[in-house]
């Protein structure tokens, strides 16, 4: 059994505390995100309240049916249900150009925090001309206890190496929000290796 150094522990403690702060603070930003909307509810039913002790019943439900209204409408809108407009793919090859019945998934997890991650999905298959496995395809989505936050992938670089690994690059940027308003544009990018399974 091979014992630690002193410099790998403290270099183990680093990475430790760095992590638990990072986590802290995506925790705080989330909690106080959904402290300012349970605020934000309760002032607007005082100002319905109001609205109908001022003007009365009938203009206190036309102005909440109309908040309703404006407030469900915002937002990106799909024409399909089979797919989420919100995650963005990065198509490397046809997949005519693919054997059919022959595409294997990889996914990574390439940041993790306690009450979220960050994943890496990548789908490969033999090409028909080549024979050779090729990334047709990837995805990077956020998961998790999100509320504050919008991820938005700008380029995935996917290429292979030796085996069955590729090596990855994904640039994005981390939109941190308060009430769904965009304060801070953090970028970040993320290199590593992927395994087919």
């Amino acid at each position: 059994m091979q014992l630690c150094t002193s410099n790998q522990t403290r270099s183990i403690v680093e990475k430790l505390s760095t992590c638990s702060i990072h986590s802290m603070l995506y925790l705080i930003w989330t909690l106080l995100n959904i402290a300012l909307g349970v605020y934000f509810i309760i002032l607007c039913f005082h100002a319905a309240r109001l609205l109908k002790e001022r003007v009365g019943l009938y203009a206190a439900v036309i102005f909440t049916f109309g908040f309703l209204s404006f407030a469900g409408n915002s937002g990106k809108k799909s024409d399909s249900f089979s797919e989420n407009p919100d995650v963005k793919k990065w198509n490397y090859v046809s997949r005519d150009s693919i054997v059919p019945g022959d595409l294997k998934f990889a996914h990574a997890q390439i940041d993790k925090t306690w009450i979220s991650e960050i994943d890496l999905t990548v789908l490969c298959g033999t090409k028909k001309s080549s024979n050779q496995t090729v990334p047709v395809e990837a995805t990077s989505v956020w998961s998790g206890f999100v509320s504050g936050y919008d991820w938005k992938p700008t380029s995935i670089s996917v290429r292979a190496t030796t085996g069955q690994k590729y090596a990855y690059t994904v640039i994005g940027i981390l939109q941190w929000k308060l009430l769904g308003i965009s304060l801070y544009s953090q970028h970040k990018t993320y290199e590593g290796l992927i395994e087919l399974k």
